[in-house]
């Protein structure tokens, strides 16, 4: 597993033209772990944000599938937090659920030098490779908060598919549509997709 995290950060960095740094980090019956990590800074950021009790990863993360930070330097929701990573050259960041159960979180977290550094290309490729480590995770480690991740990622692909057929649209486009009515309505992006796909396809009980 080691390995094919160290991979997946380093995808990170190849197909995310200003992604500069990352981490993958967990919390599981109160034991934080970075599992894996690109480089110090990006270990460092991700603790910081353990000690202080702010940022993405203690935060925001828990409830939304993904959480973008556009400018550290205006950042208002973490600002102890932003103001030392500003210090340390990071002016954007993107993190990305592996899971969520309880006290305990899984995240996916890049970091970026240059702001809006983040747009919607990227947030596809980084969901794309947050299910990769899932799945990885998954391979070596027994719990349902791995599955309940990819079970997420896997019902957002079928909103995303949903959408591009009913409206003529490319992957980036749909999974923009999802995220901006994530956004507007305040609720996580795995809900807004389990919702369109159960009105498109309503399950039906067998008796």
């Amino acid at each position: 597993m080691p390995q094919t995290l160290d991979e997946i950060l380093h995808s990170a960095l190849t197909l995310i033209d200003h992604a500069d740094s990352g981490a993958i980090t967990t919390v599981d019956t109160g034991v934080r772990t970075i599992v894996a990590s690109t480089c110090p800074l990006a270990d460092k950021l991700c603790r910081q944000q353990y000690e202080m009790g702010e940022g993405p990863i203690p935060s925001e993360v828990r409830h939304f599938d993904v959480v973008i930070a556009d400018d550290l330097d205006t950042e208002q929701r973490w600002p102890h937090f932003a103001a030392t990573a500003v210090a340390e050259g990071i002016r954007s960041l993107a993190a990305f659920q592996l899971y969520s159960n309880g006290d305990d979180v899984g995240a996916l977290v890049l970091f970026s030098s240059t702001p809006q550094a983040f747009d919607t290309d990227a947030v596809v490729i980084g969901e794309a490779l947050a299910a990769h480590a899932v799945i990885a995770m998954l391979g070596v480690r027994d719990g349902e908060q791995f599955r309940a991740g990819l079970a997420s990622r896997d019902i957002i692909g079928q909103a995303k598919g949903i959408i591009m057929e009913r409206y003529d649209v490319d992957a980036v486009q749909a999974f923009e549509l999802l995220a901006t009515l994530s956004q507007r309505e305040n609720i996580p992006l795995r809900v807004v997709a389990k919702n369109l796909v159960e009105t498109d396809h309503p399950t039906t009980s067998i008796t």
